[in-house]
């Protein structure tokens, strides 16, 4: 899994021109270990999902808090 941070262009690559999530905050761009890629979000709950084309994907909340203390 990677973590990278975010890009000018990263929302509307992965996300398109409809808003994220109410209260979600953008944390960066992430590739989970099966090849996925999508933003990486913070929901209002304090919940990370892979964030791709207006859907939401659950993570593995420990992995994700692990690799984010590592960047």
């Amino acid at each position: 899994m990677r973590i990278s941070k975010l890009r000018n262009m990263s929302k509307s690559l992965f996300w398109g021109d409809r808003p994220l999530p109410e209260n979600s905050e953008m944390k960066g761009v992430i590739e989970t270990d099966n090849g996925r890629t999508g933003l990486l979000l913070r929901l209002k709950d304090g919940m990370y999902v892979l964030g791709t084309a207006g859907s939401l994907s659950k993570l593995n909340q420990d992995k994700i808090r692990r690799k984010l203390k590592e960047a």
